[in-house]
């Protein structure tokens, strides 16, 4: 479990790491080295990391990428979190395979609620404590890769983990005493980010065709979202030339920033930060130090 120190709990979200090949290309050595000097300066309380860790179409042994990724937050002592993207499983790997890499992460915080939908896909929480008890939830859903019957359009929340949202939603309402602060995390964006992106309160909305790449069905997530005081903000990543900051119907749909040099993108590469607080929460783009 999470708990709260004496100032802001800070989450650091990485995206789009994109370790791809080995043996690893010039790119992916940059990539891991300004990955781990920025954790080291930043001391997370939480790395929230929104997928896309490697490249897997068309890579011999992509679980190579996997694995240097799980060498180096072993080497940081600081909790992970993980879900991931569309490039993550392709070919070869499997979210099945990918969630057994996942166990090899030495301070991976513990799954609550944690659920599987028939495709393999996984949603799950994440709960923040101070000396009163519950203080965030952070919800945590894996939104695939491509669309069922499509190898060109990009996956969608299922019904399923729409259905667990609204469950697990319920249940934690039913079970607190207080109000609370919660946030979601995600790789795809959902169609709402294109509303959004109309209206900017921070960062760029660079990217071109299309401008947001979400899924071509909009299967209701951002609608029971929407009826969720608590919910204050979702984070996704995947369109790496968009890290603005964007509010809708009340809800603030944020992009993290592209973290991989192995990758496409204009953006200089970097993280978000969120700094938690009980009533509020601060988040900016962090480019790398050199």
């Amino acid at each position: 479990m999470l708990h709260y120190q004496e100032r802001a709990f800070r989450i650091m979200q990485l995206t789009d790491i994109h370790i791809g090949s080995f043996p690893f290309v010039t790119e992916d050595l940059q990539t891991l080295a300004a990955i781990k000097k920025a954790v080291l300066a930043v001391k997370p309380d939480l790395i929230m990391v929104t997928g896309d860790l490697i490249w897997s179409d068309d890579v011999e042994q992509p679980e190579r990428g996997y694995q240097a990724l799980v060498e180096l937050f072993n080497q940081l002592p600081f909790p992970i979190a993980v879900t991931y993207g569309n490039h993550d499983a392709e070919d070869t790997m499997t979210r099945t395979h990918l969630r057994q890499l996942e166990a090899g992460l030495k301070y991976r915080v513990p799954k609550q609620h944690a659920f599987v939908d028939d495709r393999d896909k996984e949603a799950y929480t994440l709960e923040i404590t101070d000396e009163h008890g519950l203080s965030h939830v952070l919800y945590v859903i894996d939104t695939g890769n491509h669309a069922p019957g499509s190898q060109t359009a990009y996956d969608y929340p299922s019904a399923q983990q729409v259905t667990w949202w609204r469950q697990t939603q319920a249940d934690y309402q039913a079970n607190q005493d207080r109000p609370i602060l919660d946030l979601a995390f995600i790789h795809i964006p959902l169609p709402e980010y294109q509303q959004a992106g109309e209206h900017q309160l921070a960062g760029f909305f660079w990217e071109q065709n299309p401008r947001v790449s979400c899924g071509q069905l909009n299967s209701g997530l951002f609608a029971e979202l929407a009826q969720d005081d608590q919910l204050k903000a979702v984070f996704c990543g995947h369109d790496h030339d968009n890290n603005f900051v964007g509010t809708y119907l009340g809800k603030q749909l944020i992009y993290g920033n592209v973290s991989g040099y192995n990758c496409y993108g204009d953006l200089p590469r970097g993280y978000r930060l969120i700094n938690l607080q009980p009533d509020q929460f601060t988040t900016a783009v962090i480019p790398y130090q050199s």
